[in-house]
């Protein structure tokens, strides 16, 4: 799954972005750069989907990945996929796609919360079904601990009747994925009998990498959010699920550029109150219009403007800016592509 993952990030960014690029996705740098990128290269389901990833261990699976001659690595650190490497991720398509789940962007917010809810929830209900309060949380996470005490003490029916509704839902979800990703995910979680086996050991059991095994739980949990977001008939998993997501990720930086453009400032305001570079706060906008968050995008471009740029953008065949620039009156600026770009994507501008 994880190969398959980043020769998915290799073809779509066309050689047109730094192998780096890749790893601040997998990571979730918050930064207005790796945003954007995400969106423009079509990578957001990405995001954020492994960010205990080391800069290490991904050198080491690039490197691994030229010396099978998968991919090319440049001098400038951009990477394109070989002849080999191209009919392998068509291969790995064909077998994964039908139970591949990751939504990064979507999920960013819920999935680490939810799974941390989740296994903690399943070792205290286990421990408590057998008269044993007294334990090791599995989680360290005190927020955490104290969600699933609490969570725990509002539940109105007994320990049994919660087990029965755990493994419905969880029996119910885990259908959708083929044995060994299911054994993974099981054998994972920690009860009253078992310590659930740490990554490392499901690796070996199951001959798969780590980044394997780390990458079919997160999917397995986004799988069961994405579910959860729809409603689907759980008897329990949706009362651990958080409240009040955010979906969808703004860096840090661009949400304080949010909050200034709600209260109606212009550009150079906020260039002076934040001691930013005028591209600076417009790259936040364009971030902004990702998220399909709306606001007033007239005073940063016209429609004549919009359809001359969209006309170029739906004929190009490369998304690099100096070569949609190029066909574009001088008057159109970058700023205005990445605009135009960004608000195709989420359907945030009504001409």
């Amino acid at each position: 799954m994880f190969k398959y993952v980043i020769l998915d990030c290799i073809k779509r960014l066309n050689s047109e972005r730094t192998i780096y690029n890749i790893y601040h996705l997998l990571t979730a740098k918050k930064s207005t750069q790796t945003v954007q990128d995400s969106n423009i290269f079509g990578l957001t389901r990405y995001f954020g989907i492994y960010k205990v990833l080391t800069r290490a261990e991904f050198d080491r699976f690039i490197s691994h990945l030229a010396k099978e001659e998968l991919v090319e690595v440049s001098d400038d650190q951009t990477i394109c996929l070989t002849e080999r490497g191209s009919n392998l991720l068509k291969a790995l398509h064909v077998k994964l796609s039908p139970y591949l789940f990751l939504d990064g962007i979507q999920y960013y917010d819920a999935s680490y919360s939810f799974s941390s809810r989740l296994i903690l929830f399943i070792q205290t209900l286990t421990h408590m079904h057998q008269k044993n309060p007294t334990f090791i949380p599995i989680i360290e996470d005190v927020k955490v601990q104290k969600f699933v005490k609490k969570v725990w003490k509002d539940q109105s029916v007994n320990s049994l009747l919660l087990l029965e509704f755990i493994y419905h839902d969880l029996y119910k979800v885990l259908q959708a994925f083929p044995s060994v990703y299911s054994a993974i995910f099981v054998e994972h979680v920690t009860t009253f009998e078992k310590v659930g086996l740490s990554k490392e050991q499901l690796a070996t059991k199951y001959n798969l990498s780590i980044h394997d095994v780390y990458l079919s739980i997160m999917n397995t949990i986004h799988y069961i959010c994405q579910k959860i977001e729809k409603e689907e008939d759980f008897k329990f998993l949706a009362n651990l699920y958080p409240d009040h997501l955010n979906n969808g990720v703004l860096s840090d930086s661009a949400s304080k550029t949010l909050n200034f453009l709600n209260k109606g400032l212009v550009i150079d305001e906020i260039v002076t109150i934040r001691n930013l570079k005028e591209n600076t706060i417009k790259d936040h906008i364009v971030e902004i219009a990702y998220m399909d968050i709306m606001i007033d995008w007239n005073q940063y471009i016209t429609k004549q403007q919009y359809l001359m740029i969209k006309h170029v953008l739906d004929i190009a065949a490369t998304k690099r800016l100096k070569d949609i620039k190029a066909q574009l009156p001088e008057s159109v600026t970058y700023f205005q592509i990445k605009l135009v770009m960004a608000l195709e994507q989420s359907g945030g501008y009504k001409l």
